[in-house]
């Protein structure tokens, strides 16, 4: 692993020796107990290839002086009682397991460091009035988005949308000039991140991200359809107008991603039965039959010719035929 190219010619051990020579902290220190298995994260961070038994040096700190990163991949909908409880319950009998990964900032009266990983362990220490081990490093933000993504890449509780949503911020902020730099750095093919990042773009329509609280759960194939799909002709105001609408109906606000994704999709189906249709239709040997029905669904049956009594079983073969094509 050491010897792998990442963004700018840079190896994932040389972020491991810069990081690991700069974080020479001394404030409350605590030691862990030797380890048998380390993150992948550690061991990119420290260079090593096999688990380290080495005792590691990390800060004991208050959590509540600890902020996420701004491009860190989790939700806000993660730290709850719930969803930490695992962490909740072992902490207080067991100890923290593993550091949090963590950079030392400046200007914010308010905290001391921001998690590059590890958001789900401060939450549980500061649950359980417990002081929150991490590692202070001092590493660029695209080495920072490279060893959160080792860190988390195997974690199941983190979904796809979530990475989908980080890489799209990590792009927007520069911190990787293209997509095949980001796919490279992260060591995702370019095709998945190309998927990711189209489906993410769907939570960039207010109104849609408003029908989405938890946009952990929003399934990513899903989203991708619906993304793809907006971008025919016509389709996008269909999708847009019909999020409006869910929004404007107090139940919609709870529906689970699932349902509100099948709801806009729907909202294609619907509009694709009326877009607007003119047709000429022949009655008899000499007279012809206009439908015309416009995009609200209004149909209109004109005949310019006019109509005679002897027209009477011409006019219901058309109209049979008119009602056939309409169905």
């Amino acid at each position: 692993m050491s010897n792998k190219r990442l963004f700018g010619g840079t190896r994932l051990g040389d972020i491991a020796n810069s990081a690991r020579e700069r974080s020479g902290e001394t404030p409350t220190l605590e030691r862990l107990g030797p380890q048998a298995i380390l993150p992948t994260a550690e061991l990119a961070l420290h260079g090593r290839t096999s688990p380290g038994l080495t005792r590691e040096t990390v800060l004991s700190v208050d959590p509540k002086r600890c902020r996420g990163w701004k491009y860190h991949n989790r939700t806000g909908a993660w730290y709850t009682r719930d969803r930490c409880a695992d962490l909740i319950n072992s902490i207080p009998k067991d100890g923290q397991q593993e550091p949090a990964l963590a950079r030392r900032i400046s200007g914010d009266p308010g905290f001391d460091y921001e998690l590059i990983y590890g958001m789900r362990r401060r939450f549980a220490c500061e649950v359980t009035n417990t002081k929150l081990k991490v590692r202070v490093v001092d590493i660029s933000d695209a080495q920072a988005a490279v060893l959160m993504h080792l860190e988390n890449a195997d974690r199941q509780d983190i979904t796809a949308m979530e990475r989908a949503l980080s890489f799209q911020a990590q792009l927007d902020a520069r911190l990787f000039p293209t997509q095949e730099a980001l796919a490279n750095a992260l060591n995702v093919s370019k095709g998945q991140v190309t998927k990711m990042l189209k489906a993410a773009q769907l939570l960039a329509h207010a109104s849609i991200a408003n029908l989405l609280v938890d946009r952990s759960a929003v399934p990513i194939e899903q989203a991708y359809k619906l993304a793809t799909l907006m971008d025919r002709p016509g389709a996008r105001d269909v999708v847009l107008q019909a999020a409006k609408n869910a929004g404007r109906r107090e139940e919609e606000g709870g529906r689970d991603p699932r349902a509100v994704l099948k709801l806009l999709l729907a909202s294609l189906d619907q509009s694709r039965k009326l877009e607007p249709v003119r047709r000429e239709y022949n009655v008899g040997k000499a007279g012809r039959a206009i439908l015309v029905r416009n995009a609200k669904g209004k149909v209109t049956v004109a005949f310019p010719k006019g109509l005679g009594p002897s027209d009477r079983d011409a006019v219901i073969q058309a109209m049979e035929q008119i009602l056939k094509d309409l169905a």
